[in-house]
């Protein structure tokens, strides 16, 4: 879908974007924040399920919180950050200070409405960075929907997610590091074919002006 320089133009573009929220979220929490983007890759929704992507990889847990987000108009699509459960959980202690141990051998681990309150800002923050800066880069503001929390079985997931029609998917890996805490998650943008469209349009004029 993406050759090699626009690829690693994109990874480039995205790590920045990261790099922004990560700053956001380090005032927020009053504790440095890490975010580093190991991989980006883009596929057709319909090759999607047969990518090297499978559930496993992405999120290694029966359960999964995602939040999401719509945005549009003219660049529309809907981004998702997406954590195993007992990885949000980790994460929203970590933010909090909490000190609960987390039972990482139970598929029941709870969450109270605060805990969907903090994902909430998070993802806020790290959505709306990385969809803003796209938005810019091509030269549109984009309004967007609030964050919406969900806690979902893991064979539904994919259906989730890929319900979005006839479309194109970033995924985006993550790991967060707080302090001492190493949290990993994923990220989805889901793009029209006109929206990716444009955004390899702006990746290529950008090649051009470094290849002078």
């Amino acid at each position: 879908m993406l050759n090699l320089m626009q690829k690693n133009v994109l990874t480039e573009l995205i790590s920045t974007f990261i790099c922004g929220a990560a700053s956001t979220l380090s005032e927020m929490l009053n504790e440095k924040v890490i975010l580093s983007i190991p991989e980006v890759k883009l596929v057709a929704s319909s090759d999607f399920q047969q990518s090297d992507f499978n559930r496993k990889d992405l999120i290694d847990s029966e359960h999964i919180i995602t939040s999401s987000i719509n945005f549009g108009k003219a660049f529309s699509g809907k981004a998702f950050l997406i954590f195993p459960a007992e990885q949000a959980k980790l994460l929203v202690n970590t933010c909090i200070g909490s000190q609960i141990p987390i039972d990482y051998s139970s598929n029941n681990i709870n969450f109270i409405d605060t805990d969907f309150d903090v994902l909430k800002e998070i993802s806020n923050v790290i959505l709306n960075a990385v969809i803003g800066e796209f938005g810019n880069l091509i030269g549109l503001k984009l309004e967007y929907t609030l964050p919406e929390i969900e806690l979902i079985f893991v064979t539904d997931s994919e259906k989730q997610i890929l319900s979005q029609g006839d479309v194109y998917i970033f995924i985006i890996r993550a790991t967060f590091l707080l302090s001492k805490t190493k949290i990993k998650g994923s990220i989805f943008i889901a793009l029209s074919f006109n929206s990716v469209t444009l955004l390899i349009e702006k990746i290529d004029e950008l090649i051009g002006e470094i290849n002078g």
